[in-house]
């Protein structure tokens, strides 16, 4: 069901609508895609809250920062650090 809408456009606005084959159809693109931005963002803010809760869950966990974990697994051989992801997905099952 389509709902009509009544906007008001200026000179210029009015020029640019009228160059658009379906004037209608684009505001309604233009509205779901801005709807969909929003939507975007929001999912990222979650997520990156959720990383951040992670990270704090694991530095409160094993008492040590992520920092100072990365540097440790950087300074970790190709074999070691198989062997210690293959301990925490084992851990995980």
């Amino acid at each position: 069901m389509k709902i009509q809408k009544i906007i008001s456009l200026d000179a210029e606005t009015a020029r640019l609508a009228s160059q658009k084959t379906n004037f209608s159809g684009w505001v309604r693109a233009q509205l779901r895609s801005e709807r969909n931005k929003r939507e975007f963002a929001s999912d990222e803010e979650s997520i990156q809250a959720n990383a951040i809760e992670r990270y704090n869950k694991i530095e409160t966990q094993t008492k040590i920062s992520n920092r100072e974990l990365l540097f440790h697994l950087e300074n970790r051989s190709e074999e070691e650090i198989r062997a210690l992801i293959t301990i925490l997905r084992n851990g995980f099952e």
